[in-house]
C-alpha cells in the first residue's frame, strides 16, 4: 500500500493518530513515526493493521458480510463485501457542509466517494429514465426521478443515498427537497467505479430500508440483476436484451434493454 495513499485516506477521514492507534492496535508511538515518514518501510503486519482501519471495505471477511445480508439478497451478493462502518459518525450536518465538488453518499455514518459517471453509464441512465417517464405519465401513480437527488434511506441523518433511477409512489415521502425512506424502485447502473457498492453494501441497505425492487444494470457485463423483493423477493439474472418488465408496476411498464444495447454497440468508444 502507498504510503501516500495512506496519509491522504487519513486526512480524508479526519482520524487523529492517537484514533488510528486505538483502533488498529498499533503503538500511538509507531503511527506517529509512520505518518511523520521517519519511519519508511513499516513491518507488513503493522502496514496491514493500518490499512484495516483506513481501508475497512478491502478486508472485511467475504463470507461473514454475506451472512449479514438479509436471506432475499444473498443470492445477488458476488464477492464484493461491503465495509464496516462502525468507526465513524459523519451526520447530514458533515455531508451538506462538504465542497459541492466533492461526490459523496454517507451510509451508516460513513462516507463513500462517488466515482465521475462514465458516458456510457450517462447514456443508459437517460434512456432508462425516458422510458419510464413515457409509462409514469401513462399510469399517473407515481414519480421517476433522477440522481442527484438526496434520499434520507433510514429516514434519519446517518445515511444518504443517490441512487441512478428511483421510482417513487408515496409522494409524501418528498421533504424539503429531499426523499425521506425507502423509494419504490431503484436501479444503480453499475460501471467500474461503483461495482463493488450497487452489489454489495447498497443491495443490503436497499432491501433494509424497505426498497421494493431493486436493480443493477451491468451495461459492461450486459446483464441485469433483478431483485424483486415484493413479490416472494424473486432473484434473476438476464440479458440485456428485448423487454424487462418492473414487477412492481405488474408488468405494465417496460425497458426496452434491446433497443439500449444497440445503441451502445453503435457508439463506439466513447
Amino acid at each position: 500500500m502507498d504510503m501516500e495513499k495512506l496519509k491522504k485516506r487519513k486526512k480524508d477521514l479526519g482520524l487523529t493518530n492517537q484514533e488510528i492507534a486505538d483502533l488498529s492496535g498499533v503503538p500511538l508511538a509507531t503511527v506517529q513515526k509512520i505518518f511523520a515518514g521517519s519511519t519508511r518501510s513499516p513491518r507488513n503486519d503493522t502496514l496491514s493493521a493500518l490499512v484495516r482501519v483506513l481501508f475497512p471495505e478491502e478486508h472485511e471477511d467475504e463470507e461473514n458480510a454475506l451472512r449479514k445480508q438479509p436471506d432475499c439478497i444473498r443470492k445477488s451478493m458476488v464477492t464484493y463485501g461491503s465495509g464496516a462502518s462502525t468507526y465513524f459518525d459523519y451526520t447530514y450536518k458533515d455531508y451538506i457542509a462538504l465542497p459541492e465538488e466533492k461526490r459523496v453518499e454517507l451510509i451508516d455514518g460513513r462516507f463513500y466517494d462517488m466515482a465521475t459517471p462514465h458516458s456510457r453509464h450517462q447514456i443508459v441512465i437517460g434512456q432508462m429514465y425516458s422510458q419510464l417517464a413515457e409509462c409514469a405519465r401513462e399510469h399517473e401513480e407515481c414519480l421517476v426521478l433522477l440522481s442527484p437527488l438526496d434520499v434520507m434511506l433510514d429516514s434519519d441523518e446517518r445515511t444518504v443515498v443517490q441512487p441512478d433511477i428511483m421510482i417513487l409512489c408515496d409522494r409524501t415521502k418528498m421533504r424539503k427537497g429531499r426523499i425521506f425512506g425507502a423509494p419504490d424502485f431503484i436501479a444503480e447502473v453499475a460501471s467500474p467505479g461503483t461495482r463493488k457498492m450497487d452489489y454489495g453494501k447498497k443491495a443490503g441497505k436497499y432491501i433494509d430500508a424497505g426498497v421494493r425492487e431493486y436493480w443493477i444494470v451491468d451495461y459492461e457485463r450486459r446483464i441485469v440483476m433483478i431483485n424483486d423483493i415484493e413479490h416472494e423477493c424473486r432473484h434473476a439474472i438476464v440479458p440485456m436484451e428485448g423487454e424487462i418488465s418492473l414487477g412492481i408496476s405488474g408488468g405494465r411498464c417496460r425497458i426496452r434493454f434491446g433497443e439500449i444495447a444497440e445503441l451502445l454497440d453503435t457508439l463506439g468508444d466513447i
